[in-house]
């Protein structure tokens, strides 16, 4: 298009779909346990990229080179790109859904109907469906169906087997960390206690050189919300650690300066040693060791403010709170143990049954369940909440290639976000039988006119998932196996690997209804914005967004 123009309807329509039909084409056949893969040829590759990440598949397409196309396109591709953000799964889903509503609402609008008459009727039957789902859903019952969801997601039978007893163990609010290793690698760690980011503020603070970290046993902790340059600071700190008899000093600070870092050596057993410089077995200094977080801003805040809440401590050095030179063993935490490394500071607080902080953690759960899984503060009361509750873990993922660790890594991070929605909102059968099971359930809303063909509008579109997975398996009939999954009941599916219809839940094919509900929504809402669009304006040299 050379120039830039006003276009109207029906011609809107005509641009819309071929956009639309352009990206789900493109998605439609990664749907499914035995779906394809997108091959993306990048200029400073040789090799062609194979993805089946619908979100990451999107993303690497700026225009298709024709302007009628790319904005029924750029649609989908926000669409998917926001699915997949949000719930960490479901981006082709939606792209096929999506299509289907606007193809059956476009039928309708040419009949004649009102377009927001229409609208209104697929919003009625959404919110139905949406009901339905979380009324059919069951909550997970082990390990076995989380992998068995992770793999719906991943396709890495291996990794969906350690991701689904991570997630099972550590809750559906689990604070994973993952970690990439240079060579072929997979496995888990758990981490007891409070943890968090963290990293030792000296190496003359070590108590185990050779793997550099350090470990204090039952003792006091000290926490300072800014800097510790004072000598005379740290020793009121030594001081109220030898009033309360402790055994161990753990302090946490923004910064410690070499000054402070030589006057605890002066008086740790780390820097007690014999003539010979190695360290006395029988010293009666106590083990301390000074960490400082690596988070900044508010979510430093928010670790300091937590471990006081878990251990009892002052969080001293901040403007309204008490200065660190006044500190008193009131103000020092009891913990039973410490242990820092490179990476992580663990804490176990003495006292393990604190109402407060189950206080705190309910209002966090209260907050993340207001929140969408792409929201930016999210990550932060997701690891406030597992350090409140005593857990988290570490996936150590390695792959030979820098690009094939980066998707493992990328593929864990969206697995444990569907594996999450699992957790907290049921599972219902996968492979678009959800969706087809919910047809029934909107017989029953109570719609005239133009609001009633929105209504039949999505009873049409819910079919399409189970379709196109059926189609993607060269299912012989797929006509005939929906058939015989509408007369199996609601807990029916297909398994594609085996070729016939199963129990869901004995087969472990499975989806989460968070995202289930995420992917309807979505597409519903990107269907309906392109149905009431009449007019679309093209410009000459249109912007190219990288980020959808």
């Amino acid at each position: 298009m050379p120039k830039p123009k006003v276009i109207n309807q029906p011609t809107t329509t005509q641009h819309f779909m071929m956009g639309m039909d352009a990206l789900a084409d493109l998605l439609a056949p990664t749907l499914g346990p035995v779906g394809g893969v997108v091959a993306n040829q990048r200029d400073f590759q040789r090799q062609p990229e194979l993805l089946d990440d619908s979100a990451t598949a999107v993303r690497r397409i700026l225009n298709l080179g024709d302007p009628r196309m790319d904005v029924g396109a750029m649609l989908v591709r926000s669409m998917v790109w926001r699915v997949v953000q949000r719930a960490g799964d479901g981006g082709a889903t939606a792209a096929i859904f999506a299509r289907a509503l606007y193809r059956e609402a476009v039928r309708v609008l040419a009949g004649g109907a009102n377009a927001m008459r229409v609208a209104k009727g697929v919003n009625l039957a959404v919110e139905k469906v949406v009901e339905t789902l979380r009324a059919q859903s069951r909550p997970v019952t082990g390990p076995d169906q989380l992998a068995h969801i992770a793999l719906t997601v991943i396709r890495d039978k291996p990794l969906a087997q350690v991701l689904g007893e991570m997630s099972y163990l550590l809750g559906p609010d689990a604070h994973v960390t993952v970690e990439k290793y240079v060579a072929p690698y997979l496995q888990q760690s758990y981490l007891a206690g409070a943890a968090t980011r963290a990293t030792l503020a000296s190496m003359y603070l070590y108590t185990d050189p050779p793997t550099k970290s350090a470990l204090a046993g039952s003792g006091v902790l000290a926490l300072i919300d800014g800097k510790l340059e004072d000598v005379n600071e740290a020793a009121a700190l030594l001081q109220a650690a030898a009033q309360a008899r402790a055994g161990a000093l753990t302090v946490v600070a923004g910064h410690v300066s070499d000054a402070v870092i030589g006057l605890f050596m002066n008086n740790s057993r780390q820097g007690d040693r014999d003539a010979k410089g190695k360290p006395k077995q029988d010293s009666k200094k106590p083990v301390i060791i000074a960490a400082k977080p690596k988070d900044v801003g508010e979510a430093r805040r928010a670790v300091f403010d937590d471990l006081a809440l878990l251990t009892g401590a002052t969080v001293l050095g901040r403007a309204w709170s008490k200065a660190t030179g006044a500190v008193t063993p009131a103000d020092l935490g009891r913990v039973l143990r410490s242990e820092l490394s490179s990476e992580m500071l663990m804490v176990v607080p003495e006292d393990q049954n604190n109402p407060a902080v189950h206080q705190r953690s309910a209002e966090i759960r209260s907050r993340l369940a207001e929140m969408t899984l792409d929201d930016e503060d999210r990550p932060v009361l997701v690891q406030r909440l597992a350090m409140l509750n005593g857990g988290m873990g570490v996936l150590k993922i390695g792959a030979e290639s820098k690009l094939d660790r980066e998707v493992r890594a990328q593929n864990a991070e969206r697995a444990l976000k569907v594996l999450s929605a699992a957790q907290n909102t049921g599972v219902v059968p996968g492979g678009g039988a959800a969706f087809f099971h919910a047809v029934p359930a909107l017989e029953g809303i109570e719609a005239e006119d133009d609001v009633r063909f929105g209504v039949q509008i999505v009873q049409r579109a819910l079919a399409a998932p189970l379709r196109q997975i059926l189609e993607n398996a060269h299912v012989p009939s797929s006509s005939v196996e929906m058939d015989r999954i509408r007369r199996a009941g609601p807990a029916a599916t297909y398994d594609v690997m085996e070729g016939r219809v199963v129990d869901a839940f004995e087969a472990g094919v499975l989806d989460a209804v968070g995202v289930l509900t995420t992917v309807l929504q979505t597409a519903a809402s990107a269907a309906l914005m392109a149905l009431t669009t009449d007019t679309i304006v093209y410009h000459k040299k249109p912007e190219q967004a990288t980020n959808p």
